[in-house]
């Protein structure tokens, strides 16, 4: 009983934060040392036994607020409490702390919250859901618990398919895609954000001066083009994954029917030739990708 009531606590005492410019009062707080926040909790994990959970989100997010929420409940507040050290990492508008994720080989965020789950010896342990939870305000309670259930004792591994070098070569591809792509993502939320720090006396007179209401409408033209640019980023990288996934099994199946290690090693050894088809975005452009950009 102590444990839940200490832990509720705590989530009631990360609830204080204030982070006016981001969204106001919420669990991110945006003057944290995320980075140091995120040292301690990986030395605490490895005395206690534990895994890392690092929530990225924003006070301004509904959907982190939701997942706070769960958090807060008492059967998910044990679990924490018992199996991880949480650091709960603000990110603005998608700009800020994006670093952290990189150092888990994460090279952007597509919503808020994103969650990666770090284990201190093994790393990475949620590389195919942590960016399925920019729905955790409707997603079901119990679903909520058992992930986190789960993920606390989860190993890395798979199936036949995805333990084959043919998968994983696969899975480098498009790794690489996503490490180009992501980091050119990435770049347009600090750019977004740097060109509004620019623009208070436009937003401020939009109201009544025409020239000023044009730049503002450009500014949320270039938002909205950047938002359809990361959905559309998030929907393809799962389907890379799952496309890589479907040509491997088709590949196994066409030298048996049976999914064997053996089959497998089979596989591996005729060394065969899938390639995924990536995505075109060459009609994605961006105001500071132009030769005659400034701020």
């Amino acid at each position: 009983m102590l444990r839940l009531i200490l832990a509720a606590l705590c989530l009631l005492f990360m609830t204080a934060h204030v982070s006016a410019r981001d969204g106001g009062n919420g669990p991110f707080d945006e003057t944290a040392d995320a980075r140091a926040e995120v040292d301690a909790a990986l030395a605490a994990a490895e005395e206690n036994g534990n895994r890392v959970l690092l929530v990225f989100g924003a006070n301004w997010c509904h959907d982190s607020h939701g997942l706070a929420d769960h958090f807060a409940q008492a059967d998910l507040a044990g679990i924490i409490a018992d199996h991880y050290e949480l650091v709960l990492i603000d990110v603005g508008w998608r700009h800020r702390n994006l670093g952290i994720a990189r150092d888990y080989g994460v090279p952007t965020i597509y919503g808020t919250p994103t969650v990666l789950v770090i284990d201190p010896e093994l790393g990475l342990l949620n590389r195919d859901t942590m960016h399925t939870w920019h729905t955790a305000y409707s997603r079901p309670h119990d679903d909520v618990v058992r992930y986190f259930r789960l993920m606390a004792f989860t190993l890395p591994g798979g199936g036949v398919v995805e333990n084959t070098q043919t998968y994983a070569a696969l899975v480098e591809d498009i790794e690489d895609w996503e490490h180009r792509e992501g980091t050119r993502l990435s770049e347009a939320y600090v750019m977004l954000q740097n060109w509004r720090a620019t623009l208070d006396d436009e937003f401020a007179a939009a109201r009544t001066d025409t020239e000023a209401a044009l730049v503002v409408a450009n500014y949320h033209s270039v938002e909205a083009a950047i938002d359809r640019h990361r959905g559309r980023m998030r929907e393809d990288r799962n389907a890379l994954f799952a496309d890589a996934r479907e040509a491997v099994r088709d590949a196994l199946f066409e030298l048996g029917s049976d999914l064997t290690p053996e089959l497998a090693a089979e596989l591996d050894a005729a060394r065969p030739d899938i390639r995924l088809d990536f995505p075109d975005y060459g009609d994605v452009r961006f105001p500071w990708e132009e030769d005659d950009w400034e701020l």
